[in-house]
């Protein structure tokens, strides 16, 4: 598997989403969370396949303790893991308030992953404007380098809007972003390209919009009604392509210049050697790619932000 170097960490292409592995998660995710002794198998397809990057946060119920259980059987292999952080609203405007919670928070994560620090450690970023954390969360990515507990300070980002503050702040260093064949936003706007040229390190989330790709059109309600018509275009799409959706969805994003990995997830062995097949996938024709843009740029924020899905 092709991989990136980034402050002296090798990143694969893909990375491991594991969200699923501690809570039960996904609109189309009928299976549940897997019991632990299949996530510890969809962890060793993982490694076997060449994914050295596994993305995790303290929200994500009992992932970190899985990836924990884990890393503890796989001495001396190179695994990188990507975890989070949050700053509560009321902690927004107080730094030293702030720092505790986070200082907190990240010793809790590198102690369940059983790790010495973590290479990349992200501001787990909400509905809140970047505005109520911008004017502390330099000096607390600053202070979790200097104690020595991560490595590479960044954001995940919640929209667009985000990603100006990623940019003008030299130490944010890893942006991870909602991007899909729906979500084209960052790629109309050019922001996915000055990341690139910024030189961040770039996750890429959301390629199959939490499973709503593979959703039965008759199954889909409450405000994501409107995705629909978008969902059927979709379908229709896939006809003109040598594929099926789930290939089509993927090598969208694979081939967007300035992603350096991309974040899927899976709740079995079998659906992850599948998602690792997909880097295989052929590539999407330009004339296809720009009827893309006529159609899925139309899609409102709602449908894009699995947050404000009321279902």
């Amino acid at each position: 598997m092709k991989t990136v170097t980034f402050k002296g960490y090798r990143f694969s292409q893909l990375t491991l989403g594991t969200v699923q592995l501690g809570m039960p998660y996904g609109i189309s995710n009928s299976q549940g969370m897997p019991g632990d002794r299949d996530a510890l198998d969809i962890l060793r397809t993982a490694v076997d396949a060449g994914i050295t990057t596994f993305d995790t946060a303290r929200q994500y119920g009992a992932s970190e303790a899985v990836l924990g259980r884990f890393s503890a059987t796989c001495e001396g292999a190179d695994l990188n893991m990507v975890s989070k952080f949050k700053i509560a609203p009321q902690d927004a405007g107080a730094l030293e308030r702030a720092w505790k919670s986070v200082e907190a928070s990240v010793r809790t994560s590198i102690e369940c992953l059983g790790i010495r620090k973590l290479p990349v450690c992200l501001l787990h970023k909400g509905e809140e404007s970047m505005d109520a954390v911008a004017g502390i969360l330099p000096v607390i990515i600053s202070r979790l380098r200097e104690q020595e507990l991560i490595d590479i300070g960044g954001v995940s980002v919640y929209e667009p809007a985000d990603v100006a503050f990623c940019l003008s702040e030299p130490l944010v260093e890893a942006v991870q972003v909602p991007v899909s064949i729906f979500d084209q936003r960052l790629v109309v706007s050019g922001a996915l390209q000055r990341l690139a040229q910024a030189q961040k390190l770039v996750f890429a989330r959301s390629v199959f919009l939490q499973g709503l790709f593979f959703m039965d059109p008759g199954q889909i309600n409450g405000n994501l009604k409107p995705a629909i018509p978008f969902l059927k275009q979709l379908h229709a799409f896939a006809r003109e392509y040598p594929g099926d959706v789930a290939g089509l969805a993927f090598s969208y994003v694979r081939d967007l210049p300035g992603i350096d990995s991309i974040v899927v997830g899976a709740v079995t062995p079998a659906q992850l050697a599948g998602n690792v097949k997909l880097l295989g996938a052929p590539e999407i024709p330009a004339s296809l790619r720009n009827e893309f843009t006529q159609v899925f740029t139309a899609i409102s924020d709602e449908i894009l932000t699995p947050g404000r899905w009321k279902i």
